[in-house]
């Protein structure tokens, strides 16, 4: 049985894109023949949302009927309890979706699990490792579902440098960063590079804690290991088919901070780390994908459970009643994001392997 790919798609800083990124990744992988597992690990669920739409989404949550939804709570829930019983419950997308694309739906109550970990405690002492690894299980037990193997598992998570943070980032083989063009994004970069190294440090001190009360469990050797997979400039605007300036000073600046921040960081602290944190068959900028600002193609994205790549498919929506074909511009402006998708698939196929 090949092995799932894991990418966890990270930032701390939030309105970057990382949810938009994820679905639409994962459905631009599947049309490329991946099978492909999208992980909602944000307890925003806006993943689970804007995939499966709001009154299906809400269906799926725990009920009086139900009392662990067909969300992920079905599995961590009954995992935390130690009640035994854990299930997967995976779901497709809506009418426009790739058929090979399952999604993981989310819940409020990950605020629950995340509260439950100690860093201290848990991770460090080496005690509660099993609970920082346990989307390996999940990810396990929804190829079992499958009937098959994932080729990848997408992980969207919330704007922090919290324990779900740690959980997606410590079984991933990669990680992909979505900034946009602000002022904040660089700084954030800066962050990141403080923050991943120290991240990747606990988990050495709390295996090695671990693998000296259990020497012969191999399971976690090859885990907290993930490797930057690249970044995403998202949200920018187009004049005469070019980058607006003020957009242009941001990617500078941003191509400037992944190197200096988070590439070199990353580099610096290999030795300590045990590995190499930066993936080959990158690009001299990093920069694996670019998406323009959608305007109002997102909201319709939204509305309509539609995937970017797939709205001229459908007519958009005026008011949330009426319908009306799209302007050929905006046909355009479709057909573009659907080939920037593409493009940001193929050299994930290319650099996640």
């Amino acid at each position: 049985m090949t092995k799932t790919t894991i990418v966890t798609i990270f930032n701390n800083k939030g309105g970057v894109g990382k949810t938009i990124t994820t679905w639409n990744l994962g459905e631009h992988l599947a049309r490329q023949g991946k099978k492909v597992l999208l992980i909602d690990f944000d307890p925003q669920c806006n993943l689970s949302i804007a995939a499966l739409g709001e009154t299906r989404f809400v269906g799926l949550l725990p009920d009086q009927n139900n009392p662990y939804g067909t969300c992920i709570r079905a599995f961590l829930q009954r995992f935390l309890q130690n009640i035994g019983g854990e299930q997967v419950f995976l779901h497709k997308g809506g009418t426009e979706s790739a058929s090979s694309l399952r999604i993981l739906a989310g819940d409020f109550w990950l605020n629950v699990y995340s509260e439950s970990l100690s860093v201290g405690n848990d991770l460090l002492s080496g005690t509660g490792i099993a609970r920082f690894v346990i989307l390996k299980r999940i990810i396990e037990q929804a190829c079992k579902e499958f009937d098959d193997t994932f080729d990848y598992a997408l992980i969207d998570l919330p704007p922090s440098f919290g324990s779900l943070v740690r959980v997606a980032l410590y079984v991933s083989d990669y990680f992909l960063v979505p900034c946009t063009s602000d002022n904040f994004s660089a700084y954030c970069v800066g962050l990141l590079g403080q923050m991943l190294p120290q991240f990747l440090q606990d988990w050495r001190q709390g295996l090695g804690r671990f693998k000296s009360s259990n020497p012969l469990f191999s399971d976690y050797d090859v885990l907290g290991r993930p490797k930057f997979a690249g970044w995403i400039f998202n949200g920018f605007d187009t004049r005469a088919g070019n980058v607006v300036r003020a957009d242009q000073v941001h990617k500078d600046r941003l191509t400037q901070a992944i190197q200096d921040d988070l590439v070199n960081k990353l580099s610096t602290a290999s030795t300590q780390l045990g590995y190499n944190p930066i993936a080959s068959n990158l690009p001299s900028d990093f920069c694996v994908g670019t998406t323009e600002d959608m305007n109002v193609l997102i909201q319709n994205s939204l509305w309509q459970s539609v995937p970017i790549g797939r709205l001229d498919k459908v007519k958009q929506v005026t008011d949330l009643q009426n319908k009306r074909a799209w302007a050929p511009q905006q046909l355009t402006q479709i057909s573009n994001l659907r080939g920037a998708y593409n493009t940001l698939a193929k050299n994930v196929i290319s650099i996640c392997v």
